[in-house]
């Protein structure tokens, strides 16, 4: 599968590479929010070889290079723009010799007027030798996995606050999803998770919000495909011509009401375990996480490591969706088979052999000295490891997550390991309510997954004696009684002659589950599966136009009827990743090639990440997911508590614009008529779009209108370099 990360560090690095200046060297620019994507995909090594000097932040205090071109990459933002301007009002002392800018999204024409008015008014347009939108404003979190903004999208899709303007951040999103979409050289169908029907008149007033779920989805959709609609209009070479030809990709656009029960499981895989028992915090690439971990010293004194965990990390790699008992073997058989391997290649080194051998010998030690820092990061590597995963099966002890565990997958997959219908969930959960081992928020956990079992069939009094076993605090009680507001009946008045909903019978996979204590399959992967197989039903994952529709039935070869009418059950349907199979046409799953891209508003668990490597192992796809969010479970559990709260404020990225003092000039700027003349109209990169032009003439035909001078300082349209 090609790596997203790696597809990324091509695009910047080729844009930082194509721009070769007289005196050969060059700065980059950036600000806080570009310099996060910058970071995430490239290491400062990939970038300083490419003859840059150095990387400066554009909100802080910089050297003057008045002999050096600078490659600006910033944020299409009011605070960026005026900090672009500040470095050239100063024509006497300019911040550069010139300036290549390159915005990581798209301009709106109001921006762009105004960029183009502050260059003009100053006389800073003189320095801008090019002006591009490069469409990469999304952060790559692993080779098949992103995020986009904003972090709030679950408090704006699902919480109560009436200033929340989800409007405003679907629109975000979708920006940065077209970003994707340029990334990847994809002009996808989408489809999207369709609103439930609207609750019969009897619902309560907590469930009033029920008919909102999956109508953001909806209008993420809409919106985004107006966005791909415009990019491809003004962009005429892309999606871009690929040998052999590929069939468009799909993108599939999901909630978190889609599973809530997977952001509350345990799992147990080496990378769930550490996000969800360790204290772990973010890197500072974003690509990873950070951990303080104590090791023993030579000496025998105890010490401390940061230990980052991402895919630079082999060892890590891996092993990080590996189940964490196999886990913990193979780290030891890997670590000794190391061992072995390196103190071969030692001895080799320092064997005595005659003396016609000794060019040869100088050189086996040459080879051996060259591979001792090597050996001693993986030694460290392997060591940390092992550590971990140590730590990892301590705090599985010490919190009982054997019990707890097996409890939750039995109300999860709605049967024991040994497929019979549990029928002692109450009696096995009371003791891990009142037990002091458990922690308040595993306890909410267990409660809340009770909930999801019971499926609308729990009395109000029952889950008052529950709540008051397990003695939670008032933030953990919210969080349980906001699942209302994820289109869950939490419970219901046992006087009320109400009938309750009868329970879905769940069928057992044919593949026994290798773990008891994993035995349940998120609806993301059924999902993705479901869409792999051409099974997934329209009436429930809904297409945005009816051609694309029409589109997939000829690619796979299969009419639209021939999914099955009853659509997909997120719990009952067979899977089919156990084997390789074909799809609905008979065909092979690797047959069509087309990428599939899922992203899921308001949050996406590990167990889902780890699903989405899994189908694109098994069926040889390129699969990408992205969220707003990665979640821990006890973020999920933090955000459900405040879901009836004001909307959390989103601290600023960028640093507020101060003005720099007034430049004192000797004489008067001479006027500068544009800003086209000093955009480079013939540099042309694959990894970018070129502002051509911030007035388009108006008509079908391309004449001329010079009776509307207005229109032509609109922005109409970008020239994409595809090729």
């Amino acid at each position: 599968m090609a790596s997203l990360i790696d597809i990324m560090r091509k695009r910047l690095l080729d844009t930082i590479r194509s721009i070769q200046p007289p005196g050969k060297w060059k700065i980059v620019v950036v600000d806080s929010r570009s310099y996060q994507i910058l970071s995430a995909a490239c290491n400062i090594d990939d970038i300083l070889e490419m003859n840059v000097m150095t990387v400066e932040n554009i909100e802080k205090s910089r050297t003057h290079y008045a002999t050096n071109e600078a490659i600006y990459f910033l944020t299409p933002c009011q605070e960026s723009i005026l900090r672009l301007v500040d470095d050239f009002r100063d024509h006497r002392n300019p911040q550069y010799k010139a300036a290549h800018v390159h915005f990581t999204s798209g301009l709106d024409d109001m921006m762009f007027r105004d960029l183009n008015q502050r260059l003009k008014s100053t006389g800073a347009s003189e320095y801008i030798l090019c002006l591009k939108e490069m469409y990469v404003d999304f952060m790559v979190v692993e080779s098949a996995v992103f995020t986009v903004e904003p972090v709030t999208s679950f408090f704006s899709i699902f919480g109560t606050d009436p200033r929340s303007h989800p409007e405003d951040s679907i629109r975000v999103t979708a920006k940065q999803l077209l970003s994707v979409c340029a990334t990847l050289g994809e002009d996808p169908i989408i489809r999207y998770q369709t609103p439930p029907p609207p609750p019969p008149p009897s619902q309560s007033p907590t469930d009033g919000l029920l008919p909102q779920q999956g109508s953001a989805t909806r209008s993420l959709a809409t919106i985004l495909q107006k966005e791909m609609d415009d990019f491809c209009r003004i962009s005429p070479n892309f999606p871009p011509a690929r040998n052999p030809p590929q069939p468009r990709a799909t993108l599939l656009i999901l909630d978190r009401s889609i599973d809530p029960m997977a952001p509350l499981l345990h799992e147990f895989t080496y990378q769930a375990m550490i996000n969800d028992l360790l204290p772990v915090e973010p890197s500072e690439s974003k690509n990873g996480i950070k951990y303080t971990h104590e090791y023993n010293q030579e000496d025998g004194t105890m010490a401390t490591m940061d230990v980052i965990l991402n895919e630079e990390d082999a060892v890590y790699r891996s092993v990080r969706h590996q189940h964490i008992a196999e886990c913990t073997e193979n780290l030891v058989r890997d670590f000794k088979k190391f061992l072995e391997d390196h103190k071969a290649t030692s001895q080799a080194g320092d064997r005595q052999d005659a003396p016609r051998d000794t060019t040869k010998n100088l050189k086996d030690m040459k080879e051996m000295i060259t591979n001792i820092p090597k050996f001693q990061d993986m030694k460290a590597k392997y060591s940390a490891h092992i550590s971990i995963a140590q730590e990892c099966m301590s705090r599985f002890e010490q919190q009982k997550l054997n019990s707890v565990g097996n409890l939750e997958q039995n109300m999860a997959t709605g049967e024991t390991p040994s497929g019979n219908t549990p029928k002692t969930i109450v009696l096995d959960m009371v003791p891990l309510l009142d037990d002091p081992h458990v922690s308040p928020v595993d306890k909410a956990r267990l409660l809340m997954l009770y909930i999801l079992y019971k499926d609308g069939n729990l009395y109000d009094d029952d889950k008052r004696k529950l709540l008051e076993h397990a003695r939670l605090p008032i933030d953990l009680r919210e969080a349980v009684n906001n699942l209302s507001l994820l289109g869950i009946k939490v419970s219901r008045d046992r006087k009320l002659k109400e009938k309750g909903r009868k329970k879905e019978k769940r069928r057992r996979d044919s593949r026994d589950a290798p773990f008891e204590l994993s035995r349940y399959i998120p609806n993301v992967k059924r999902i993705m599966d479901s869409q792999l197989s051409n099974t997934l039903e329209a009436s429930q994952f809904a297409y945005t136009r009816q051609s694309d529709i029409e589109h997939t039935e000829e690619a796979n070869g299969a009419p639209h009827s021939a999914i099955p009418a009853s659509g997909i059950s997120l719990r009952t349907t067979k899977p089919t990743w156990n084997k390789k199979g074909g799809n609905g046409a008979g065909q092979p799953f690797g047959a069509s090639r087309a990428k599939l891209i899922v992203v899921v508003l308001g949050g996406m668990t590990h167990s889902e990440i780890r699903s989405a490597y899994e189908l694109a192992e098994l069926h040889d796809r390129d699969i990408y997911v992205g969220t707003t969010e990665i979640l821990k479970p006890s973020k999920f559990v933090e955000n459900l508590s405040r879901l009836r709260q004001p909307i959390p404020a989103a601290r600023p990225i960028i640093a507020p614009y101060v003005a720099p003092p007034p430049v004192q000039e000797p004489h008067k700027i001479p006027k500068i008529s544009n800003l086209i003349p000093h955009i480079n109209h013939t540099t042309s990169s694959l990894s970018s779009v070129s502002l051509n032009s911030p007035s388009i003439k108006s008509g079908t035909s391309g004449q001329s209108t010079p009776d509307k001078p207005e229109e032509k300082k609109k922005k109409r349209g970008l020239k994409k370099l595809f090729g």
